[in-house]
């Protein structure tokens, strides 16, 4: 059933007084209930919020009196802006979205609500927005198309099973020429097939993992044995297969799968994920339809094989190199700054992308000369720009391990010591998952380095399980929204999601950038929800230093 709870459930009805009362008379009315939240000021044209924790604030001397005087002064010495006026029959969410839009000096005051025959009542701000976020929660958990669980709900489920030691498995299934299928009949038509595909997954732990790409989490494995999850998997797409009606045609699903389980000593989600990908991929290239995942399909994706035995030295050796993404300002397309991303120039399977080797080696202390290297060769890149009058600031991912050890504050005083490259043309970024585990050392470490004068940015912000509470105990200047939000934004439930995020971003006071912005319409709506900076293909792939469009014979030798 709809939610049917209004903004009159929560008012308490007060006393109207007039703007020219002594305001010791309104203390000693507000003290003389205890059970009043406070009282309404009244001056002819408006109305005045006079809450019971603002009047104490005031009398504290906050204005720079003293009590007694004070308590002789009219209350219209100390009124704020006028009050926001809602009737009582406004939805909860509505009135919570409207009192978080107003100024930041009266942001957390009640809300004047119309009770009827001329009373009127106060209701707190604090409720509304604890319902709005619960609200915002619900959206974030579940795929709006298909209705169900997303990414994130696939991280929740998933990471629990894992931190209570289950065997899992991962099937990763990809739709087979699902572009074409959007292309000849359209895209609402294509969505409409996703919808009938979800439901036949329905009766398994599925999620959406995003586009075309769907993940059912086993935590019963039968006999353990690759023959019966490969089994299991051939099942599942059996299931999807149809043929489906769209707009009268039946349609037939192909698929490929890839599987992957638990292995012992590894409980990583990110690893699963990126070996159940290796696998699906595999399938689809050799037209099996199913794989799963053993140790010899790494050869080919550079995943663990190259861990093991290269990562290392290749560090040493230098065969890392720099992609740089810009970073634009919304409306303008003016870059505002670039994002540096690991490369590495493997001399016999080429140019790797992070993917293959970054999520084994923050399984390990290699990331830590990884993360080294590349902070060295961003602030050097950067330094280069500065020195040629390119004010361009580098942002840096700093993984959860590195995040782990104070001694990046050091590293990061010093390298931008030593290169002379000021402060403010360094971020760095942390995801939601680096700061979960030890939030109030995380938040410190932050601290530090934001005291060097280095910007802070939360990257692929809801992906994780961050705490509204947390975010306003964490030193940031930026928050990224992640690009599952802004790939769905077409759609109403995430648009809901994406402007409620980017309301709360302005009421922190931070920076907000959307990731994975593909096209002019996404930008279009983006900038128009209060988006600051925008990044994606739309505006460039991350390139070589001296491939960006400012920089031309400005790259480090």
């Amino acid at each position: 059933m709809p939610d049917t709870r209004v903004l009159g459930d929560l008012a308490v009805e007060v006393a109207v007084v007039g703007a020219a009362t002594g305001v010791g008379d309104i203390e000693a009315m507000i003290r003389a209930d205890p059970e009043s939240p406070g009282l309404i000021a009244s001056d002819g044209d408006h109305l005045y919020v006079l809450d019971r924790p603002y009047l104490e604030m005031i009398l504290a001397g906050r204005l720079g009196y003293g009590r007694a005087v004070l308590s002789r002064r009219p209350a219209k010495q100390i009124l704020r802006e006028p009050a926001l006026v809602l009737p009582a029959g406004t939805a909860w969410d509505d009135a919570a979205r409207a009192g978080l839009s107003r100024p930041d000096v009266c942001r957390g005051a009640p809300i004047v609500v119309t009770l009827g025959d001329g009373r009127l009542g106060l209701a707190p701000i604090g409720p509304l927005v604890e319902y709005l976020s619960s609200g915002y929660e619900t959206l974030a958990f579940t795929d709006g198309l298909t209705g169900l669980g997303n990414r994130r709900k696939l991280t929740e489920v998933a990471e629990s099973l894992l931190d209570a030691d289950k065997q899992v498995a991962l099937i990763l299934i990809d739709l087979d020429r699902f572009k074409e299928i959007n292309d000849s009949l359209g895209h609402g038509r294509g969505d409409e097939l996703l919808r009938q595909v979800a439901a036949a997954l329905s009766g398994h732990t599925a999620f959406r993992f995003g586009g075309d790409e769907f993940v059912v989490l086993l935590d019963d494995l039968g006999d353990g044995s690759d023959e019966h999850l490969e089994q299991v998997a051939r099942d599942l797409l059996d299931a999807i297969q149809g043929p489906f009606t769209i707009a009268g045609v039946p349609i037939t699903v192909e698929a490929s799968a890839g599987v992957a389980r638990t292995a012992a000593g590894r409980r990583s989600l990110t690893a699963l994920l990126a070996r159940a990908d290796t696998a699906m991929y595999v399938a689809k290239r050799h037209r099996t339809a199913v794989e799963v995942w053993r140790t010899e399909l790494a050869a080919g994706q550079g995943i663990d094989l190259l861990l093991q035995s290269e990562l290392r030295p290749a560090i040493e050796q230098g065969q890392l190199v720099l992609h740089y993404q810009p970073l634009v300002e919304a409306g303008t397309g003016r870059i505002t700054s670039v994002e540096a991303l690991v490369r590495w120039q493997h001399p016999r399977h080429g140019l790797l992308p992070p993917a293959a080797f970054i999520p084994d080696a923050e399984r390990s202390d290699v990331i830590v000369a990884l993360t080294d290297r590349v902070l060295t060769d961003a602030i050097a890149q950067a330094a280069h720009w500065h020195r040629r009058g390119l004010q361009i600031p580098v942002a840096v991912n700093l993984p959860a391990p590195v995040l782990a050890q104070d001694r990046i504050v050091t590293v990061i005083a010093g390298l931008l010591a030593e290169h002379g490259l000021p402060a403010e043309s360094l971020i760095v970024e942390i995801t939601e998952s680096a700061v979960m585990t030890r939030p109030d050392y995380s938040a410190e470490l932050l601290r530090q380095v934001r005291s060097l004068g280095v910007r802070v940015a939360m990257d692929d912000f809801g992906t994780g399980n961050t705490s509204l509470a947390l975010l306003t105990r964490l030193p940031l200047d930026e928050l990224k929204l992640d690009r599952a939000f802004v790939h769905r934004i077409h759609h109403v439930r995430e648009r809901t999601i994406v402007e409620a995020v980017a309301r709360m971003a302005k009421g922190l006071r931070l920076t907000l950038v959307a990731e994975g912005v593909e096209d002019e319409s996404t930008a279009a709506i983006l900038t128009a929800a209060g988006f600051d900076v925008l990044q994606g293909y739309h505006f460039g792939r991350p390139v070589p230093p001296d491939t960006l469009p400012f920089s031309e014979a400005a790259a480090v030798a």
